[in-house]
């Protein structure tokens, strides 16, 4: 007979015992063995459980447990732009940079929204530019300076006008189909009131023909030099017929106080809230960006659930401050200070008094893809976190670039830069959902 015990198998001989001495060791070894502890449960992957009403979903696993969740091909499958010669006029090198919004149509061809060219472009996968979508002016077609793009369902192309003024539709394309005029007087005057100030433009447009906007408080006061503050501000959604729903007060980006008007206005690193909207049932998802929380909204507001996951903070690290440091003086210097300085004594003074700078914000983007996951980015660039409609953590995305501005069911669309000639380029990523 054998038993199992914590170092192995132990074997015994009942041989040579009488019938009655056998049959007490066989009961009295088989007591034994079932006396064994049980095995250890497994601790749950998600705790899901009510507060005031409000559903907490508490990730602390992934459901794909240790095996592969979706992946994305290390190479893109095709790459628009990126060549520091434009051969013509139509050469996506010349007409693609300031991306600001990117989409993608059933037949695989891209939307592209080039804020420096203030125009709408529609490319084959290859670079070819198949048209220019719109042009400037006021009339029907026409747009004075587009500020997002859409595609709704049937591939009906929308391109949205700067501020509150008209929103144009165009079919695959790009032949213009129809067009509809806000009222911005009544945006305005719904959004004004004696403390807040009203929005200046759309935030997020979305399916049905609402929008979200964002605004603030109409006396706030500067920070303090060496104060680090988060301005309050308020996202509302606008119905179609004006009406308002608000998604609660939140806190903007961090500033940094100094003793001058003109010198480098945030900490490293600073922390942003995200808003990102989408699925059906529609949902906006809001995240303070400073802990790993997402409020996920109904459209009239309601809050339908607070979506959280165990993450430890991500310390900063003294190379990459001084990378931080370095990229923000090339990217930005013009802000008023002197050429000789740039500003950076009188900032390094103010940082100084202020609260240390230890660790990355813990949510940096969020996309709702068209199949209505949620994907979120933390400080590193490894890759995604995605949820279901119900919050729960499906598992992570790895080697998911940065820049990500569109994802549908099997590609990922990204703003990125040439490595060799440093040049604004736009990348797409077969995404695999095995």
């Amino acid at each position: 007979m054998f038993l199992g015990n914590a170092h192995g198998l132990v074997m015994f001989s009942l041989q040579g015992l009488t019938p009655r001495l056998r049959l007490a060791t066989t009961i009295a070894i088989t007591a034994a063995a079932c006396e064994q502890p049980p095995p250890e449960p497994e601790a749950p992957r998600v705790t899901v459980w009510d507060s005031a009403g409000i559903e907490i979903v508490e990730n602390h696993a992934p459901e794909s447990g240790d095996s592969a969740f979706w992946s994305v091909d290390p190479e893109p499958a095709f790459v628009i732009g990126g060549s520091a010669v434009a051969d013509t006029r139509d050469d996506p090198s010349h007409l693609v940079w300031q991306v600001q919004g990117l989409a993608r149509l059933s037949n695989g061809r891209v939307l592209v929204h080039s804020g420096g060219e203030e125009a709408v472009f529609l490319f084959e996968p290859t670079g070819e530019l198949v048209t220019r979508i719109g042009r400037k002016g006021q009339g029907p077609g026409e747009f004075v300076r587009p500020q997002h793009i859409q595609v709704l369902p049937g591939d009906t192309i929308v391109v949205w006008d700067y501020g509150f003024t008209r929103v144009n539709y165009f079919d695959s394309m790009g032949t213009f189909v129809g067009a509809r005029q806000l009222d911005v007087a009544t945006v305005l005057a719904n959004t004004r009131t004696a403390t807040e100030y009203s929005p200046e433009n759309i935030k997020i447009p979305l399916p049905d023909g609402s929008f979200i906007v964002q605004r603030g408080l109409n006396d706030q006061a500067p920070p303090a030099p060496g104060e680090i503050q988060r301005r309050p501000v308020e996202y509302l959604r606008i119905d179609t017929d004006y009406s308002v729903h608000s998604f609660g007060w939140w806190r903007w980006r961090e500033g940094l106080g100094t003793t001058t008007l003109f010198s480098y206005p945030w900490p490293p690193f600073p922390v942003y809230p995200r808003v990102a909207a989408g699925g059906n049932p529609l949902s906006v998802h809001v995240a303070d960006g400073g802990w790993y929380g997402i409020h996920q909204f109904a459209p009239d507001g309601t809050l339908r659930r607070i979506i959280r996951r165990e993450a430890d903070p991500v310390p900063i690290t003294p190379e990459e401050l001084s990378e931080w440091k370095r990229s923000a003086r090339d990217d930005y210097p013009g802000l008023g200070w002197s050429e000789s300085d740039f500003g950076w004594p009188e900032w390094e003074r103010a940082l100084a008094s202020a609260p240390p700078r230890e660790f990355h914000p813990a949510i940096q983007w969020l996309v709702v893809d068209t199949e209505g996951f949620l994907w979120v980015w933390g400080p590193r660039d490894s890759g995604a976190d995605v949820f279901d409609h119900g919050g729960r953590w499906l598992g992570t995305v790895e080697g998911v670039p940065a820049g990500v501005r569109w994802i549908d069911e099997e590609m990922i669309l990204v703003i990125g830069v040439d490595p060799d000639t440093d040049v604004e380029r736009i990348e797409g990523y077969r995404l695999r959902r095995d």
